[in-house]
């Protein structure tokens, strides 16, 4: 799975519905806090349980405070389940409100909101050089064992959210440590608007001006790249993360895969934690993003299923660097398998001349993995996991979130309520500066 935030309750179940990503995010300020370690386990089962060996985990900075005992448990979930991550902490260090000066946006507020809302970004932030030393720490002890299940990559969130500077230190730093680095990219309308705004020029061009690109670069979303961006990413070696259910949820468009595709650009497969039915199904979200993808008209181009099994495995292995070792069945590759019980998807009659990557991708569903190999090590047989019992940690989550909100929570939840008809009007007008239709098949230039 090549993009997961590790949210294996659903936003939905934590409060939050579907919504413009930039109001979204306000929202989710005010989700519960939930145990670190516990989320991870639920989360990894899930992932595990549609035939999932290795995941993309980019990780919040949300709070700062206790960040790197946080992401210490985050990775303490993924190593006693026996899963595999490219394990990555998201920073963001400016225009963390709306896509502007947070001084400046914050100081139009109203004074009270004002007040609350700057207290609410200090208590959220980290800085550079704090950053850095972060990563240092943990690819040291988690990520730097050639034979291990984790690597740590870096992850500026967004071009609007790091400075230039901070971009280029991170290309400095994935050099020398030779690991990945892990971007969303033009994910909405506006946040391509921002770079036409801020530069004269689309988010991409600006890093590929920077040198910023290249093959150790996965950037997901990139919903709204145009003919020439898409031209510039595939000629640097780089990967799109594709997240067609997110997409949709978060009104946020249709990514051009067909494009993508045509032009050679790697494309990998992920969820962002929000697939289509609320879970994490990757059978299904690979049935989505084949159903999406066809273009109207005998002669248009459409994914077909053996494409899109190819992008939730070999393609979505390149960015996680471990480079050749996964993705695939074969000699001198790690030994990764899905063993899946095919019964009902073929039942009661299935034509013996149906492709069986066709029946899996039009019939199939998380339900029908039984077994699954990782590393050379049975993780789930027969549908129960061997090295941690599924029913123990939702007994456990179901009892802490049981309890009465948290008045930190609720405090939060008020103050982006209040905050939301500010953000709306900041982006008036913002629609119409990003040059494409917001639903489309085909990149615009």
């Amino acid at each position: 799975m090549a993009h997961h935030h590790g949210r294996g309750l659903s936003t939905l179940q934590l409060g939050t519905t579907d919504d413009c990503l930039e109001t979204w995010i306000l929202s989710g300020w005010g989700r519960r806090p939930v145990d670190d370690y516990l989320m991870t386990l639920y989360t990894t089962m899930q992932q595990i349980e549609s035939g999932t060996t290795t995941v993309m985990y980019n990780h919040s900075t949300t709070p700062s405070s206790g960040l790197e005992e946080n992401v210490n448990q985050v990775l303490k979930g993924f190593n006693e389940v026996g899963m595999r991550s490219a394990f990555s902490v998201m920073y963001r260090g400016q225009n963390r409100v709306v896509y502007d000066d947070d001084d400046k946006f914050i100081a139009s507020l109203p004074t009270e909101l004002g007040d609350a809302l700057r207290a609410h970004v200090a208590r959220n932030s980290i800085s550079a050089d704090d950053y850095f030393s972060l990563f240092e720490r943990l690819h040291k002890e988690h990520g730097a064992d050639p034979n291990g299940r984790t690597r740590v990559l870096l992850s500026p969130a967004n071009v609007q959210w790091a400075d230039d500077g901070f971009l280029e230190r991170t290309k400095e730093y994935a050099t020398r440590y030779n690991t990945g680095v892990h971007i969303h990219l033009v994910e909405t309308m506006y946040q391509k608007a921002y770079g036409l705004r801020r530069w004269g020029r689309t988010p991409a061009t600006h890093l590929g001006d920077l040198g910023f690109l290249g093959p150790e670069l996965s950037c997901a979303h990139a919903i709204w790249l145009t003919d020439a961006d898409i031209d510039l990413l595939a000629g640097s070696g780089a990967t799109v993360c594709h997240n067609a259910s997110s997409n949709l949820r978060l009104k946020n468009g249709v990514a051009p895969v067909g494009a993508m595709v045509g032009r050679g650009l790697n494309v990998a497969l992920g969820t962002d934690s929000t697939a289509i039915n609320d879970d994490d199904d990757m059978i299904q979200e690979m049935r989505l993003v084949a159903k999406l993808h066809r273009e109207p008209g005998l002669d248009a181009p459409a994914i077909t299923s053996h494409q899109v099994l190819r992008n939730a495995t070999i393609n979505a292995a390149k960015p996680t660097f471990f480079h050749d070792d996964i993705g695939a069945l074969e000699v001198g590759r790690r030994a990764d398998a899905v063993l899946l019980d095919m019964t009902s998807i073929t039942e009661p009659y299935m034509d013996p001349d149906v492709d069986p990557i066709d029946a899996l991708l039009y019939r199939g569903k998380a339900q029908d993995v039984k077994t699954v190999v990782i590393d050379g090590e049975v993780v789930m047989r027969d549908g129960r996991f061997t090295r941690v019992n599924k029913d123990d940690v939702v007994r456990e989550l179901r009892e802490r979130l049981g309890r009465p909100v948290e008045a930190e929570v609720l405090r939060t939840r008020s103050m982006a309520a209040d905050l939301m008809p500010h953000v709306q009007s900041f982006y008036d007008g913002w629609s119409t500066d990003q040059g494409a239709p917001h639903y489309r098949f085909n990149a615009r230039s």
